[in-house]
């Protein structure tokens, strides 16, 4: 403020503009009255002068304080920008962690999943052939169970028209056979025997037994049990029925002797 009033015109005397003629023209009470008002006027300029540079540095020195404030706002706010761009790393290092562990597990699970596909498409080849290959075997099975069925229906048939068989259902998985021509004396009198499959008694697993016989043979426990023994035979079953017609012929023979 020193310099700015050194150099302000206002901070000139005002008595160098007194000329010395003045001196010769004025009286000397005159001189110094209008240089006593020159001084006056001098200060008053001076302190107004003095008071605007003052007012006008403190509206300076306020307007820098504000400045300040601002700058050490935005300088708070370049620091949490600061901070918040470390955790925002740190959360990024954190993140690419946990994508990385993720993408290897993908990759394990993919794996995994493609190894049980293979399994199950293994399987599934298995599964298949062994599919086929029980069709297979179940045709083979029921051309077999066809042809025994044929020939067991020509014995039948045979049967029928030579020793006078007669079969006829009688209840679930039991039939009635009976057999005429035995009796010479009678030929149309019937010797017969129901045959079922299934359980005989308590002690007999599942296989074949005879609930009625007329008449009574005593070898029949012996034939069941040989029928029994070669079930899974072709001939078991018609050996059996022949067996029980010749043990009607014996019986027969047997009651004609005097």
């Amino acid at each position: 403020m020193a310099a700015v009033l050194a150099c302000s015109p206002i901070s000139r005397s005002p008595l160098r503009s007194v000329r010395s003629e003045s001196f010769e023209r004025l009286p000397t009470e005159e001189l110094y009255a209008d240089a006593q008002a020159r001084v006056v006027q001098w200060r008053k300029n001076v302190l107004a002068s003095a008071g605007f540079d003052a007012h006008q540095g403190i509206r300076d020195l306020c307007h820098d304080r504000e400045q300040l404030k601002d700058l050490q706002a935005d300088l708070s706010g370049v620091q949490s920008l600061v901070q918040v761009a470390s955790q925002l790393q740190a959360c990024g290092g954190r993140l690419a962690d946990v994508l990385q562990s993720s993408a290897t597990s993908g990759t394990a699970r993919a794996q995994a999943v493609a190894h049980i596909a293979d399994g199950l498409r293994q399987s599934c080849d298995r599964c298949k052939q062994e599919l086929q290959q029980e069709e297979h075997s179940t045709v083979q099975q029921q051309a077999l169970s066809d042809a025994q069925h044929a020939e067991a229906l020509k014995l039948l048939a045979t049967y029928e028209d030579r020793l006078g068989l007669k079969i006829k259902r009688e209840a679930c998985q039991t039939v009635r056979m009976s057999f005429s021509l035995v009796d010479e004396a009678d030929l149309d009198k019937e010797f017969w025997f129901t045959l079922r499959l299934g359980v005989s008694d308590e002690d007999t697993p599942e296989g074949y037994c005879v609930p009625t016989c007329t008449p009574y043979v005593p070898e029949l426990a012996q034939l069941l049990a040989e029928l029994n023994a070669n079930s899974s035979s072709t001939t078991a079953l018609p050996r059996f029925v022949c067996s029980m017609r010749k043990c009607f012929l014996k019986l027969s023979k047997e009651a004609r002797k005097p």
